[in-house]
């Protein structure tokens, strides 16, 4: 049969054989086509929606029905003969790409440092004769059709997926390579030195070894890497590049892109106690100060990054970015002023932020009844229910969100809470001994610190030790460019301690008692 695929930038025909119980979704992954698809293809997060025209048949029935240009779940149907299926038009996301502007010249050709992170790429390119940038580009990872978290990355690999799934990342990494040179008028060739920093399980992957030992307990990784890895079959489009080195990680959960984060803010020179927050699709934390750091990860789920949640979405045009009160009502934001399609990380957070403001939602994370809600927030228009039973509150246009959702940033929440108040009371210290608070990551970056704090997201201490890294991760990679700098990046992962959160019975009771806004 005859698939047909169609995307803002081509038409392509290919001739598919065998597709019995194989879906849309995996046949356009398997064709290069990155569609969004957080839950993994498991039909619950809604995202990987393409238009369809032909015979399709329905996983969940088993019936065959005839399309004709009508939007389906890509992972809920498979071909039963000829189709055509066009993918909407991807916007760009918002993906943090800050780095130094020059660093100390080293060798000769280019360095190109690369933080994988679970949701979203960012590669700098580096002269590194002269220290100079060259570029920075960001770009959601494109693992993401296998799912939104490293669980569910672990889980496609125990499934026979792992070649394919080094085979995208490093593939895309060739891509965006080529990009940045291109567009800096140099050529990839030229690339001798490269740095990849990521969560544990990111750099297992990318380096082709199973990451499924970290999955279960005892959560070993087979590696925690710090060396540098053969490059002619890793990236045999960089003719130039002799090995790759990949950062120290600490533990299956605390990652290369934790040392690197912590290399980038001169951890091993502050003086108090400081906290350290990479909040993504895990919220890892240290805890320390120049003497070292005690580390800790906790799963938050990718609400943070906008998944599974109703009107979630990337940070992208489109997407409600921000959100606060006025006048007794709400009002937002949305990038890049058009139509809102969605809530993003930093949006989600200032919208629950507001409901608490404004009385609409309860400290428990409900929504009040009618009759107790403000006037001004006009209930008929506010608060309505979906079809499911569950209450809503419209945030602009078409956009809400649901009492389910309040729940999931709850639970995450909940956790990022329990693990800093875990830490805390392993080193014998209290929230009021913390000196500094430093949020990495894209998310960290991008959210508003009152909106955090007012739901208990960080700790309430001074606004003014709370300050935003931004991209540490990948700033800490470019900064390994420099082979000097490697030594303190071992150092820093030799002085960090690790607990595990699944097996301490004070993370547990913290976490309960963390579930309340």
């Amino acid at each position: 049969m005859i698939i047909t695929v169609k995307d803002a930038l081509r038409t392509t025909e290919y001739n598919v054989e065998n597709t019995d119980k194989t879906s849309i979704l995996e046949l356009l992954r398997e064709n290069g086509y990155s569609i969004p698809a957080p839950c993994g293809g498991r039909g619950t997060c809604g995202k990987c929606k393409v238009i369809v025209s032909g015979s399709v048949r329905s996983f969940i029935s088993n019936e065959t029905v005839t399309l004709k240009d009508e939007e389906i779940l890509a992972c809920r149907f498979m071909p039963a003969g000829d189709i055509k299926v066009t993918v909407k038009e991807e916007k760009g996301i918002t993906t943090a790409v800050d780095s130094p502007e020059n660093i100390t010249p080293e060798g000769t050709g280019l360095g190109l440092a690369v933080d994988i992170g679970t949701t979203t790429v960012a590669a700098f390119l580096y002269d590194l004769e002269t220290g100079s940038r060259l570029g920075a580009l960001g770009k959601r990872n494109a693992q993401s059709v296998f799912g939104a978290d490293v669980i569910s990355r672990i889980t496609a690999f125990e499934e026979g997926k792992g070649k394919e799934l080094t085979e995208v990342i490093r593939k895309q990494i060739g891509e965006i390579a080529e990009e940045l040179c291109t567009s800096a008028g140099r050529n990839i060739n030229e690339i001798t030195k490269m740095v990849v920093a990521g969560n544990t399980v990111m750099q297992h992957i990318f380096a082709g070894i199973s990451p499924v030992g970290i999955g279960k307990a005892p959560f070993k990784p087979v590696t925690l890497f710090g060396d540098e890895l053969n490059s002619k079959e890793m990236l045999p489009e960089m003719s130039g590049l002799s090995s790759v080195y990949l950062a120290p990680c600490i533990s299956g959960y605390v990652g290369g892109d934790i040392t690197c984060g912590l290399l980038a803010t001169d951890a091993l020179k502050e003086e108090g106690l400081r906290l350290f927050m990479d909040l993504g699709t895990n919220g890892e934390m240290a805890l320390g100060n120049k003497e070292g750091y005690l580390t800790c990860s906790t799963a938050t789920g990718p609400v943070f990054e906008g998944a599974e949640i109703s009107c979630g979405m990337e940070a992208a045009e489109g997407a409600i970015d921000k959100v606060w009160a006025e006048k007794g009502d709400i009002k937002a934001r949305v990038i890049g002023e058009v139509k809102p399609s969605g809530l993003c990380g930093s949006g989600l957070i200032d919208a629950v932020s507001v409901l608490l403001e404004l009385g609409i939602v309860k400290l428990t994370g409900e929504i009040v009844p009618e009759s107790e809600l403000p006037a001004t927030c006009r209930a008929d228009y506010r608060i309505f229910t979906l079809k499911d039973g569950k209450r809503a509150v419209r945030i602009m246009g078409d956009v809400y969100i649901s009492a389910v959702d309040i729940e999931k940033v709850q639970l995450a929440k909940a956790a990022v809470r329990a693990g800093v108040e875990t830490l805390l009371s392993e080193t014998g210290k209290s929230v009021k001994d913390i000196s500094s608070v430093v949020i990495a990551g894209g998310f960290g970056n991008a959210i508003n610190i009152e909106s955090a704090v007012k739901i208990d997201l960080i700790p309430d201490i001074k606004r003014k030790v709370i300050w935003s890294a931004g991209n540490a991760a990948g700033y800490g990679a470019v900064l390994a460019l420099n082979e000097s700098r490697r030594d303190e990046l071992k150092k820093i992962a030799e002085k960090c301690g690790y607990i595990e959160l699944s097996e301490s019975e004070v993370f547990k009771e913290n976490y309960v008692r963390n579930m309340a806004f």
